[in-house]
């Protein structure tokens, strides 16, 4: 049985670590066959993940995940086997940052009116020439002595409650909706970001619904499919065997494609592993049933 993966990121997304030449010997590592490196708005992976992968003997998809907005809240988007050269994905990539340039220092002047102390200087120094993330502003927060007897840092400190992944957590606790660091950010419709995928010659899906919204998973699909939504990451490291099952069979019914990713990253996610969907015969079927669809490099 083949071991896939079509959800990781490498350095050229915003919060991950690892080159696209060290993701695929990971890749290699983990005994993954088929690969595709999805980056955070951008394509910019595409062409040297499919030299690496052919160097390694792995099979690649061109993938990307593009930040959306659906209804009152943000997805991602998950978009496959697009034509690769197309120029309407660099726009993405500049809308994105864009948006997030305007959004650091709000964000930085949300966290000081916590009390935090961060060396802004430093942060930009790490970040180099990409926009500066919330995961850097909590290692940086979580290293500095100067916040060692912070009470709301507690949770994030080795063998505390949020202590397993501290800075996703951190990003989750303080930068998702409604919390206090919260900067709303006008991502593109998600109808358009279809549109976009769709004319391309790709196919969207959506990305991990379990991390996004808590109950009514299948009703928002259900309305994600009128604009155009042709699959479900049905099987993701955020969805335990009951939502993967509730997924499956939703998908089924409906003949929606049906793909796996762990959303590697690296430091960020320490527990997530890459090839780490661990399919059974018949959900490893419904995946390549997908892949009959893309072309694979």
């Amino acid at each position: 049985m083949q071991n896939i993966d079509l959800h990781v990121h490498s350095s050229w997304s915003d919060d991950a670590d690892y080159s696209v030449s060290n993701l695929i010997k990971i890749a290699k590592t983990e005994q993954v066959s088929v690969l595709s490196v999805t980056d955070h708005n951008s394509s910019s992976s595409v062409e040297e993940a499919i030299y690496w992968g052919h160097q390694n003997n792995i099979h690649v998809l061109p993938g990307i995940e593009i930040d959306c907005s659906f209804g009152n809240n943000n997805y991602h988007l998950l978009g496959y086997g697009y034509r690769r050269h197309s120029s309407d994905f660099t726009d993405i990539e500049h809308n994105f940052n864009q948006l997030q340039q305007a959004a650091t220092p709000i964000k930085l002047e949300k966290l000081k009116a916590l009390g935090f102390f961060l060396n802004e200087e430093h942060l930009f120094s790490l970040a180099g020439d990409r926009v500066p993330q919330e995961e850097e502003m909590a290692e940086l927060i979580l290293e500095d002595e100067r916040n060692a007897g912070h009470s709301l840092l507690v949770p994030y400190r080795k063998g505390n409650a949020r202590g397993d992944m501290p800075l996703i957590n951190f990003f989750w606790d303080f930068f998702g909706k409604g919390k206090p660091c919260h900067v709303e950010i006008a991502f593109p419709p998600l109808q358009e970001m279809v549109e976009v995928i769709r004319s391309n010659g790709g196919i969207p899906v959506i990305a991990h619904i379990g991390a996004n919204v808590k109950s009514g998973h299948t009703d928002v699909i259900s309305e994600m499919i009128k604009v155009g939504v042709m699959g479900v990451e049905v099987f993701s490291s955020y969805h335990d065997n009951d939502l993967r099952q509730q997924l499956y069979h939703y998908a089924q019914d409906r003949a929606l494609l049906m793909t796996c990713g762990s959303d590697f990253h690296g430091k960020n996610k320490p527990k997530i592993r890459m090839g780490s969907c661990k399919l059974s015969l018949s959900e490893s079927e419904k995946v390549n049933e997908f892949l009959e669809h893309v072309l694979l490099y």
